[in-house]
């Protein structure tokens, strides 16, 4: 099985939260595992549905709150759970689409004022996110099937 990604490809957050929210251009769903949604629920003490509204899709079973077309966490250009974040979030401009037979694909959003500067993200740096999205999707049935295979050439 092959990563695929666009090569040569710059990137560094600009910390202008425009990925955190609804623009005039894209409605932004902010997608949650479940996992996800118990960690930010502990750390906030806040419940589940006070900040997340159920899907009922997998295997992001939730979707995040706004408020006026911003995450509901959000406090000017801060995250209020960064160190939380749901894995959409670490990722962004990057996404993984659905695996196919062949390959994992990383694509890369273009309306990111941070893509075309600072570092360029290598084969390795987009390995270290697979490997990421495979670990968070352990207990859910469509990562843990197709991360196999990568997570074993990751670690090996």
């Amino acid at each position: 099985m092959r990563l695929r990604y666009t090569k040569g490809i710059h990137f560094e957050c600009q910390r202008c939260a425009e990925c955190c929210g609804d623009t005039h251009e894209r409605k932004r769903n902010i997608l949650m595992l479940k996992k996800e949604v118990g960690r930010i629920s502990e750390v906030t003490k806040l419940k589940p549905e006070e900040f997340s509204i159920p899907s009922g899709t997998e295997p992001y079973r939730y979707v995040m709150r706004k408020r006026e077309g911003k995450c509901i966490f959000l406090k000017g250009v801060d995250c209020q759970i960064y160190p939380q974040r749901p894995l959409l979030c670490r990722f962004y401009p990057f996404w993984l689409e659905e695996p196919s037979a062949e390959s994992y694909v990383f694509r890369v959003s273009g309306d990111c004022p941070g893509v075309g500067i600072g570092k360029v993200f290598k084969k390795d740096d987009f390995g270290k996110m697979l490997k990421e999205a495979i670990d968070a999707y352990k207990l859910g049935p469509t990562l843990s099937k197709w991360g196999k295979k990568w997570s074993q050439r990751l670690s090996g």
